[in-house]
């Protein structure tokens, strides 16, 4: 199976929908009895054909997940400070030092633009809230914040 999520971290970070429909179809019939690897697959393909401009099919995967009841499951990341466990998922503001580890997430994303880090819109494979910007969506994810919270 990493070989198969190895290949497909290059298709997507290619954006070859055809690779990954062929890498998606072969997970299907070799581990059908994976639901949660289905059901991420389903959603990483579903995110392939967002970002080559294929909303129809991507809108049709989303779909048949939904009328299957399958939902995709969060995503976290765990981090450990003076040997007690922290874990954060994306946009978390559920620690009690959410605005402390925010700022330092802005800080670190300040410097990296210093730096001359750019934010590329084409990884967002969906229309931006109206109080979204792209470094928002971008730089909310749960990895981030665990970094951040290690400053």
């Amino acid at each position: 199976m990493s070989l198969l999520g190895a290949g497909w971290k290059g298709a997507r970070n290619r954006r070859d929908s055809h690779l990954s429909e062929k890498i998606f179809n072969r997970i299907q019939e070799n581990f059908p009895e994976l639901k949660n690897r289905l059901t991420s697959s389903s959603i990483l393909l579903s995110n392939v054909y967002a970002s080559t401009g294929d909303v129809e099919k991507s809108s049709n995967i989303k779909n048949k997940l939904y009328k299957l009841g399958l939902k995709k499951t969060i995503g976290l990341s765990w981090t450990a400070i003076n040997g007690r466990l922290f874990k954060f998922r994306a946009h978390d503001q559920s620690h009690p030092q959410s605005s402390e580890i925010y700022a330092e997430a802005e800080k670190i994303s300040n410097e990296l633009i210093e730096h001359g880090h750019q934010y590329d819109s084409s990884w967002i494979t969906r229309p931006l809230k109206q109080d979204e910007t792209v470094a928002s969506v971008l730089c909310g994810h749960s990895e981030r914040l665990a970094i951040a919270w290690n400053f």
